[in-house]
C-alpha cells in the first residue's frame, strides 16, 4: 500500500473542496478526509463514492455524505474522563472552573460529560463556567475575574487548545496554587505538564484516527468483509501527565 498527504493550506472551504476533486481525478483505492465544513464537501464525497473510491471521514465529518465511517473524539466521553482524572484531585469537592469556548459543539459536548460525571460520582463537586471567547485573552481574562470572584475554587479544566494557554497563565498570575488540566497536546502544554505547572493534559486519539481510517480503507477497498463499516468510531483520549509527557512531543 502507498500512502498520498495532501490537504487545503488553510479554512477554505472552496479550496478543500478543490484539492478533494483534484485527488478524485487521480482515482485512488480510499480516501480519508477530515472536512472544514460539514455540509461542503457532501458532494464531492459522493462523487468519489460513485467512483467505487472507499471514503472515510476523520476527526471532522460530513455526515450528510455517503462517507463509509466517521472517526473522532467521543468529545461526551473525553470530558467524562477528564472528570474521573481531575475531580479526585480535587478532593470530590469544591469549585472546578471549566474555561471553555461556549456555543462550540465540541467543547459544550465535554462539559456537558464532566458535569454529568461529576453529578453522579462527586455531587460536592460545583462547575463556575467561563467563556474563553475562543481568544487566549479574552480566555485569560475572563479566567482571572472568575478566580477573584471566587476564592474557594480548587481545580481548572482548560477544555479546548484556547483554554489551554489562557488559563495556565490566569492561575500562574493569580498566585494560586490549584489543580489545572488542560486539553489537547501542543508544545506549549507540553511543556507546562513536564515542568509541573500544569497537572496534565487529555490527548486525543489522533494516532488513532489515522491508524484506523487507513485500516477501514484497506478493508473496504479491498472487498475483505461482507460487512459494512461501522457508523462511527470513537478513537478515544488518553491523559498525558509528567510520567508519559515525553511519548507526546513530535518526533
Amino acid at each position: 500500500v502507498t500512502t498520498k498527504y495532501t490537504g487545503q493550506t488553510d479554512a477554505d472551504v472552496a479550496g478543500q473542496v478543490a484539492v478533494l476533486e483534484q485527488v478524485i481525478a487521480q482515482n485512488p483505492k480510499g480516501i480519508a478526509v477530515t472536512c472544514v465544513n460539514s455540509t461542503a464537501l457532501a458532494d464531492t464525497i459522493n462523487s468519489a463514492k460513485e467512483k467505487g473510491i472507499a471514503i472515510v471521514c476523520f476527526d471532522s465529518d460530513s455526515p450528510t455524505s455517503e462517507r463509509s465511517s466517521y472517526l473522532s473524539t467521543g468529545n461526551y466521553d473525553a470530558g467524562k474522563t477528564a472528570a474521573a482524572y481531575l475531580a479526585p484531585l480535587c478532593g470530590n469537592k469544591g469549585k472546578i472552573a471549566v474555561l471553555y469556548t461556549v456555543g462550540s459543539e465540541n467543547t459544550e459536548s465535554r462539559v456537558q460529560g464532566f458535569e454529568d460525571w461529576c453529578a453522579k460520582n462527586a455531587p460536592d463537586i460545583k462547575l463556575v463556567k467561563v467563556n474563553d471567547g475562543g481568544d487566549t485573552t479574552v480566555g485569560t481574562d475572563n479566567l482571572s475575574a472568575a478566580l477573584q470572584a471566587n476564592s474557594d475554587i480548587v481545580g481548572v479544566f482548560c477544555v479546548d487548545g484556547i483554554a489551554g494557554t489562557a488559563g495556565p497563565t490566569a492561575v500562574s498570575e493569580s498566585g494560586k496554587d490549584l489543580h489545572v488540566l488542560a486539553f489537547d497536546v501542543d508544545k506549549t502544554v507540553l511543556d507546562k505538564v513536564k515542568s509541573g505547572e500544569i497537572d496534565a493534559t487529555v490527548a486525543q486519539g489522533m494516532y488513532n484516527m489515522g491508524y484506523w481510517s487507513m485500516m477501514f480503507l484497506y478493508v473496504e477497498a479491498n472487498g475483505l468483509s461482507s460487512k459494512a463499516l461501522p457508523g462511527y468510531v470513537d478513537t478515544g483520549v488518553a491523559i498525558v501527565t509528567k510520567d508519559n509527557v515525553d511519548e507526546y512531543y513530535p518526533k
